[in-house]
């Protein structure tokens, strides 16, 4: 090791402002510089054609068709992983295949064949891979406009207001940087991931000095395997095991160990089934109901994680739906459903009660019906939304505010000790002109858009949306930057918008829409600035990759979102949402069906009168009561009553976040499993093996279950193949049998 890399990994051991409340977990902080490269080769391309012909490649395929997977009943998307894997052999043969060639383009040179594939255009090729498989959030609202509300606003100002909605939180991204990318203390535990992936493919292993460290720790035992090959071996693993559980033995999805051990026909059946109910003490052996998240996030996350399923879903969501805390009438209707239901107890539809013609709320109609109801659970859920939120802004300002206010004022200049700040502040930094003038660009076409469009919002909507968001993305981001976990603006931004204008459901998901995306899309650039922070990306690289693939998803989400509209068959399959006509259909959306319930609730009835004026008034004040709360009452631990507790784990936004209706239930136990394994076991007692493969692994086993998940979806499932019915495969759902509700559980 020469003395400048020496000095380097010094710098690199560092933690920065140990006294800083941003320092959430300071040994899990010093482990994670032990994982992300601490040198820079900055002769190595970067922003090449080749990443322009491949991110684009990878940005139409992921973004259309996870566009058509909206449709889905059960909710699926090709992870950015594919794209990633495929990328590099692509990346490999272009770099040994193509000539070089060099020209002019517009004053800028081009060279077709800049040299060996390198890290950095790998990274910049996940940016447009990752911006399309997360598809654009617009088009839930372009479809259920369509669907239910037979508002469809053709394809310019369609294509106009994807655009706007998707490019307006570039502009506070800019406005965050200084103390959301460059403090060490803020690790964005969520791309861990990528950042080891992309360590195994290009450096082969971890840097040298942490290699030899990790090779001392371990005495050299197990440590043989490299990481690409740990990385082979478990994708190529995990492709097949998920055969079993997605397609030969789809009941290794339910493990319902409550279920397994209670009466039938009981109230313990109902509470323990992972489909019909909140799933207590179950299980999943499938990984793509799992996922990395929990080989990702600190133990701590997860602990916070399972204490809030416990109490919410496993206690509380119990007692309040025996008790009928709520007043709902009697019905059949599982607890695991967003399906909201009228005062007989019968289903509820929006056409009940909205002209077809305003598309407006008739008040005499919803005389006639109400009040609404929602499940136990769904109400739970929005309890916890606010209370998430509004503990998340607490939780900034106790904790947190005077250091951010000390990174604002120094512009970032505090985290100039850490190696990797010294390393990426080589490259020009993207000018803050660049993001406030691209700001009040798209702001202005944003407020033509929803004015003249069709959508009918009023101009002030616009600016209320985008203040609302700058407002809740920065608390927002600093708990996805320490602990891995996202929150959304989507429930606050209904209900404010809500109690402006009542009884205007179009008006609302437009507002819904913006202050939802405008807050999701700063949280990609921040995390996308954060990965090439790691990888030492020129922070301008990132930036422009970020732009381009973002208007190009737009283009390429829109495009498979009209090819699919075309077919009426595929739009009358999503209004058979939670109807009997829905067991045999896989294309009823649930994702569009969610958004629609939401239009009904927040928009079309409004949350005075869908809350206040009923039995579900609590929901709403006391989220916020706990939230604002929580927060301040843990921070006075902290400081007066002190002790072996550590009061700053004890993290109000992940324990007030019970997790909604809908899907598998049995994802917080088995997630807690596995984190207490990987993140606290292996961590902890295999320090060495968790530095070298863990991150290597969680990424193999998402690439592997997404590869036998895309497989099942467009090739067999395509072809109506189906497996013949076995013990682990029930095709009958009769209660009477032992497969129960579909889950083992028996349900009457």
């Amino acid at each position: 090791m020469t003395a400048n890399e020496k000095h380097l990994s010094e710098k690199a051991e560092e933690i920065e402002g140990g006294d800083s409340s941003l320092v959430m977990d300071a040994d899990f902080e010093e482990m994670i510089s032990k994982v992300v490269p601490t040198t820079d080769d900055t002769t190595l391309p970067s922003f090449t054609l080749r990443v322009w012909i491949i991110g684009t490649f990878f940005c139409f395929v992921l973004g259309a068709v996870n566009t058509i997977f909206l449709f889905r009943s059960v909710s699926f998307a090709v992870s950015s992983y594919v794209g990633i894997l495929l990328a590099y052999p692509m990346g490999v043969f272009m770099a040994k295949a193509i000539p070089s060639v060099k020209f002019n383009l517009f004053g800028l040179e081009v060279d077709t064949n800049p040299g060996p594939f390198s890290v950095k255009e790998h990274v910049l090729i996940n940016i447009f891979a990752s911006t399309g498989a997360s598809g654009i959030y617009g088009i839930d609202n372009l479809g259920v406009q369509e669907i239910f509300y037979g508002l469809d606003i053709g394809p310019f100002w369609g294509i106009a207001f994807l655009f706007c909605s998707a490019t307006l939180g570039f502009g506070i991204a800019g406005m965050c940087r200084s103390f959301l990318i460059r403090p060490k203390a803020m690790i964005w535990p969520s791309i861990l991931p990528s950042v080891a992936m992309f360590m195994a493919f290009h450096q082969g292993d971890l840097h040298s000095a942490v290699e030899e460290e990790v090779k001392a720790e371990a005495g050299g035992k197990g440590l043989e395997w490299s990481q690409l090959k740990m990385f082979g071996v478990g994708t190529l693993a995990m492709t097949a095991y998920t055969f079993f559980p997605s397609f030969i033995a789809p009941m290794l999805r339910y493990i319902p160990l409550l279920c397994w051990i209670s009466p039938k026909d009981s109230i313990l059946q109902k509470l323990g089934s992972p489909t019909w109910g909140p799933g207590i003490a179950s299980l999943s052996l499938d990984w793509t109901i799992i996922g990395s998240g929990p080989m990702s996030v600190p133990f701590w996350v997860a602990v916070n994680q399972v204490l809030s399923s416990i109490v919410f879903l496993w206690i509380v969501t119990p007692l309040a739906w025996q008790g009928n805390w709520f007043s709902q009438p009697t019905n059949k209707s599982p607890l695991n459903t967003t399906a909201l239901f009228k005062k007989d107890g019968k289903s509820f539809k929006g056409a009940m009660i909205i002209d077809p013609n305003t598309r407006n709320v008739v008040d005499s109609l919803y005389d006639k019906v109400k009040p609404i109801h929602m499940t136990t659970l769904f109400a739970f859920a929005y309890m916890g939304h606010f209370a998430s939120l509004m503990s998340s802004i607490t939780n900034t300002i106790v904790w947190h505010g005077k250091d951010i206010a000390r990174q604002w004022r120094a512009n970032g200049k505090g985290a100039k000790n850490d190696i990797h700040c010294e390393l990426i502040d080589k490259y020009p930094e993207v000018p803050n002109t660049w993001y406030y003038g691209f700001f009040v660009f798209t702001g202005i076409l944003t407020t033509i858009v929803g004015h003249f469009s069709g959508l009918n919002m009023p101009w002030w909507a616009t600016f209320f949306a985008v203040g609302l968001s700058i407002c809740g993305t920065i608390p927002i981001a600093i708990v996805l930057a320490t602990s891995g976990i996202a929150l959304y603006m989507n429930v606050i931004s209904q209900f404010l918008i809500g109690l402006v204008l009542p009884g205007k459901p179009i008006v609302m998901m437009a507002f819904k829409c913006l202050g939802v995306t405008v807050s999701l899309q700063c949280l990609t650039l921040l995390s996308d600035l954060k990965l090439g922070h790691y990888m030492k990306v020129p922070p301008r690289h990132v930036f422009l990759a970020q732009m381009w693939s973002q208007i190009m998803a737009v283009l390429f989400c829109y495009i498979a979102y009209r090819f699919w509209m075309a077919n009426e068959h595929h739009r009358e399959s999503v209004t058979l949402f939670g109807t009997k006509a829905a067991a045999s259909n896989m294309w009823t959306s649930q994702g569009l069906n969610t958004y629609y319930s939401a239009s009904l609730i927040w928009g079309a009835i409004g949350p005075k009168r869908f809350f206040f004026e009923s039995s579900y008034a609590p929901v709403i004040y006391v989220g916020v009561a706990l939230g604002i709360s929580l927060p301040i009452v843990l921070r006075l631990c902290y400081l007066f009553v002190g002790g072996p507790i550590p009061w700053q784990l004890i993290y109000a936004p992940i324990l007030l976040q019970p997790q909604g209706p809908s899907g598998n239930q049995a994802y917080h136990f088995t997630g807690f499993l596995v984190s207490a394994f990987f993140q606290f076991y292996v961590y902890r007692y295999r320090s060495a093996w968790w530095k070298k493969y863990n991150y290597v692994l969680a990424t193999a086993f998402d690439v592997g279950s997404a590869i036998t998940s895309l497989l099942i979806t467009l090739v067999i499932e395509d072809q109506g193949i189906t497996f013949p019915a076995w013990f682990l495969n029930c095709v009958d759902t009769d209660e009477q049998t032992y497969c129960g509700y579909g889950d083992w559980c028996h349900i009457e």
